[in-house]
């Protein structure tokens, strides 16, 4: 659950407060100091998420990520902060790398095949889409996004299959509608179907006038 605003920035004060704490080392203690600001490190970054304040909270990832048991936590949030900052380069990075070592996690794919996306990287959105499509065929979020790639890299005909198949298998789903007004919008023999069929009223009108 995410914090308020107000949460997270206590949470802040209180983690900055404990950092300029001042003392005397004391023999042995080192190694559980590193560990210990660490932590305060990644709880930093968090609450610098909570408030959306993505840049500063990926500092302190970066400061996080120096503790080996908490790298792959903070790297993995890391990535998530690039992303909504859109800066999709370093995200991509990061989820590409994160992919190498986790190479069956669907979370991890889906977001990098967003990033791609966005990246205006169509191809390679749309052979990940097509992959989790078919490693995944009861998912509506996955064929959701797939189609919507479709449409951007304007191949229609794929689009109408695959919503065809939405259809089918989520005949409830919101998007069904949106979809079918962008191809009929888009799709340019859709367009001049729609042109054929006024063609043949205004004929139809004619004809019987002409009686």
């Amino acid at each position: 659950m995410k914090r308020s605003a107000a949460g997270a920035a206590a949470v802040l004060f209180l983690l900055f407060s404990s950092c300029a704490t001042n003392h005397l080392p004391v023999p042995g203690e080192s190694a559980a100091v590193k560990k210990t600001v660490s932590i305060e490190y990644m709880a930093i970054a968090d609450a610098y998420n909570d408030l959306a304040k993505y840049d500063k909270a990926a500092q302190y990832y970066l400061l996080a990520m120096k503790n080996k048991k908490l790298y792959w936590s903070a790297y993995y949030k890391l990535g998530r902060c690039y992303a909504m900052s859109k800066n999709w380069t370093e995200a991509r990075k990061i989820y590409s790398s994160l992919l190498k070592r986790d190479p069956d996690n669907v979370n991890i794919k889906m977001s990098l095949a967003y990033i791609y996306a966005m990246e205006g990287k169509l191809k390679s959105a749309e052979s990940i889409y097509e992959l989790l499509w078919k490693e995944n065929p009861g998912s509506v979020e996955v064929l959701t996004n797939y189609i919507d790639v479709l449409i951007a890299s304007e191949k229609y005909d794929e689009a109408e299959k695959n919503l065809s198949i939405m259809k089918e298998k989520f005949s409830d789903d919101k998007n069904i509608s949106l979809f079918e007004k962008k191809l009929q919008e888009l799709n340019p023999k859709q367009v001049e179907l729609e042109e054929s069929d006024k063609d043949s009223s205004v004929i139809t009108e004619e004809d019987t006038v002409l009686e």
